[in-house]
């Protein structure tokens, strides 16, 4: 009886590291998900920051092309 007593505290023990081990998980699951998410807000700021340099550029070459004096 008393090594079947032992054998369910040794249990418990682990049963209970095994639960601090997934709460441990899941609050780094929690943390890179936030870094995901700001990672995936940065790119769309930089690809559409692109965009609109990448616009302006080429608005500004057409201007320029379109009002070029003639004799140049």
């Amino acid at each position: 009886m008393e090594k079947l007593e032992n054998e369910i505290g040794t249990m418990r023990v682990r049963i209970e590291n095994l639960h601090l081990g997934m709460v441990e998980l899941r609050e780094d699951v929690k943390a890179l998900s936030g870094q995901v998410s700001m990672g995936r807000g940065a790119l769309k700021f930089v690809g559409l920051t692109g965009t609109v340099i990448v616009a302006l550029i080429t608005f500004i070459a057409w201007l320029g092309q379109t009002f070029k004096p003639f004799g140049m």
